[in-house]
């Protein structure tokens, strides 16, 4: 006789508190269902990118664009104006990296349910932040981004169909083609490898013509699998496209940027009681010991399957 067959007569399976995936999944699917967010699941699964509307408010685009606008001003000495901005102000891409600790408002954003919701179906309930950044673009064909998978780091093809990393990419301006918008391939997450030379081109007489402009308002947030072609058009127009790239992995691949161990302390205070926090900050990351050697205890709540 089963265990399920041993139970007493009437009591029901609790799916939502057994070990593994047959708790997390359950319960991440809750989660989307309950945030309204179940056409989008489909459409992450069919399309390999959803879009989420109106995710940021106000008070968070507002913060997040003068915190980005303060790094640049930090690092080249220009004071920019995202709506004037000239080819001879600033052109093309730059990336502005490590934001996450700039403003409180990036943890704010981190943890937005919506999108998080979306990343955790992908690469489960363990999983890290690798990077927060943003592309900065002025007018200029350079700023074109071509597209490719975010699986470009030494993963070989096939990839596999589930994800490795994830990118929720939230607009801080307004995205038009001519704007320099995010660009998406539908379905390419199941061609399961890089782009090809004649495939990555966003720009000319040989643009990839699969590439969707994704057109959005200030606040919307994409979310796709790491297979997923993706990459950006050049700015035609003055003023600035600005986002926030909020790159995450699985708790076995390597961060793009180092959070465990250096995570300011007014930081941890502040979310000493957000254990999801402190889980995507690497708090409960077990490898990357020096002679204090491995903590067994952590390494036993490692995931155990594709959900936790």
């Amino acid at each position: 006789m089963t265990d399920i067959e041993s139970r007493q007569e009437g009591e029901k399976l609790d799916i939502f508190h057994q070990p593994g995936d047959g708790a997390a999944l359950p319960r991440i699917l809750r989660n989307i269902s309950e945030l309204g967010l179940d056409n989008n699941l489909v459409e992450l699964e069919a399309l390999g990118y959803t879009t989420i509307k109106g995710v940021l408010n106000e008070r968070q685009i507002e913060g997040a664009q003068q915190a980005v606008l303060a790094r640049i001003e930090k690092t080249t000495g220009k004071r920019i104006d995202l709506d004037t901005a000239t080819k001879e102000e600033f052109q093309d891409l730059t990336y502005v990296p490590y934001m996450l600790y700039d403003d409180e408002v990036f943890e704010e954003i981190l943890m937005e349910p919506k999108p998080l919701a979306m990343i955790t179906y992908l690469l489960g309930e363990s999983c890290l932040i690798s990077s927060v950044g943003s592309h900065f673009k002025g007018q200029g064909v350079g700023g074109q981004v071509p597209l490719h998978s975010d699986n470009g780091n030494g993963i070989p093809s096939p990839y596999p169909s589930y994800s490795l990393v994830a990118n929720v990419n939230y607009a801080l301006t307004p995205y038009s083609r001519e704007a320099g918008a995010l660009a998406l391939v539908p379905g390419s997450h199941r061609r399961a490898r890089q782009t090809l030379p004649n495939e990555m081109n966003l720009a000319g007489d040989t643009a990839n013509p699969a590439a969707l402009s994704m057109d959005l308002e200030p606040g919307d947030a994409v979310v796709w699998h790491g297979n997923t072609w993706h990459g950006s058009f050049p700015r035609l127009i003055p003023g600035i496209r600005m986002n926030l790239a909020c790159y995450f992995a699985r708790q076995f691949v390597v961060t793009q940027e180092q959070h465990k161990g250096v995570v300011p302390k007014d930081v941890l205070e502040r979310q000493a009681n957000n254990d999801r926090f402190l889980q995507l900050v690497a708090g409960r990351q077990p490898y990357g010991w020096q002679t204090e050697g491995p903590n067994y205890d952590m390494m036993a709540q490692s995931p155990r399957g594709l959900f936790d």
